[in-house]
């Protein structure tokens, strides 16, 4: 990685990624910093400009949402790629040995420093994506792009279960393009949370009264995150958006919910939505690639077929799609670390046998 990086192309120093960005970046890199400071500056970023509620909760610790961080510099880059590996697998360990106590939901990776905060999209950016999602996911590298990779989180409630988690990539310059909505500050970011793990983990800890309470609490969620995107910059649409529902029956059925922002139609659906990108890709090529300013949104790729309506009490059997993500698959203790979901290929597309 310190090899890729050495060659990569980048931005200019002074390239502004929008005032929110630029303000944390101040931090971010300010080499006199320490990486608690530059955590803290991270997270406070994050917590107002996150368009992923999750997130934004997360980083307030609010709601029941705990994240843990691993922070990488460009230091510790330069070590080369197994003392990497080694710190990160020993970080996810221990985020998963939280996560099955209930006190964990999320976890960040955080790649921190100026040669990364200010990589261009292209193939260098591309390559180093790969690079650190290999770094991570150890089970499943090499690593393939356009491809759906699952983190498992464990939850101790009596027996031992295990839960679906979504892994993405952010990075600075996704701001302006249509990946504008993975823009992060200060390098690249490693994301992975798990809604269904929260949801059980506020019962288990007497934090909601029911799994269907919950329930409602991460559609809540979902539903204001979808279309929330265009943060930090006046005129950038969001990158996502809420599919309107013609079927008079499903609109009746759908879970009751409070009043939601005005970028939420009446209409919208709980059955799927649409974005400019597969949101559970981990490595996303086209996107990645695309440094287009300002790209010709209706002329893009649109993903219209993106499912919302996993977020259910429904169980369903192992080979779902759907299995393991709001009711856990149940395990021994001594595979607590193991991740035993494969991978999918991302289609634009309606799911088959769904």
């Amino acid at each position: 990685m310190h090899e890729l990086l050495d060659h990569a192309q980048r931005h200019e120093p002074d390239t502004s990624f929008g005032a929110d960005i630029d303000a944390a970046n101040a931090e971010l890199l300010d080499s006199l910093k320490c990486r608690e400071d530059r955590c803290a500056a991270f997270l406070n970023w994050a917590s107002r400009h996150q368009p992923c509620l999750f997130g934004r909760l997360g980083a307030r610790g609010m709601q029941g949402i705990g994240i843990d961080v691993c922070w990488i510099d460009e230091a510790e880059i330069a070590c080369g790629d197994d003392h990497v590996r080694d710190k990160i697998q020993r970080a996810r360990r221990a985020w998963k040995a939280n996560a099955a106590e209930g006190l964990a939901h999320g976890f960040l990776i955080m790649f921190n420093g100026p040669r990364l905060a200010f990589l261009k999209p292209g193939p260098s950016l591309l390559a180093i994506c790969e690079r650190i999602a290999n770094l991570y996911l150890v089970e499943h590298a090499p690593i393939e792009r356009d491809v759906i990779y699952t983190e498992s989180l464990p939850l101790r409630d009596g027996g031992v279960a295990l839960f679906k988690a979504g892994i993405n990539i952010f990075y600075p310059s996704a701001h302006r393009t249509r990946n504008h909505d993975r823009r992060v500050p200060g390098g690249l970011m490693i994301s992975v949370n798990s809604p269904g793990h929260w949801a059980n983990s506020l019962v288990k800890r007497g934090l909601s009264g029911s799994l269907t309470e919950a329930i409602d609490r991460v559609m809540e969620t979902a539903i204001r995150s979808i279309g929330n995107g265009g943060i930090g910059h006046g005129t950038m649409p969001s990158c996502s958006w809420h599919n309107r529902e013609d079927d008079p029956r499903a609109l009746e059925e759908r879970r009751k919910l409070p009043k939601l922002p005005r970028y939420v139609p009446d209409d919208y659906s709980q059955r799927v939505y649409g974005a400019l990108y597969h949101t559970d890709v981990l490595v996303p090529t086209e996107v990645t690639l695309d440094g287009t300013i300002d790209p010709d949104i209706p002329a893009c790729e649109h993903w219209r077929h993106l499912i919302l309506d996993y977020i259910s009490e429904a169980e369903c059997a192992p080979g779902h799609v759907n299995y393991a993500l709001f009711h856990g698959h149940p395990i021994l203790e001594e595979a607590m670390f193991h991740n035993p979901w494969p991978p999918r290929r991302a289609i634009n597309a309606p799911l088959a046998d769904y």
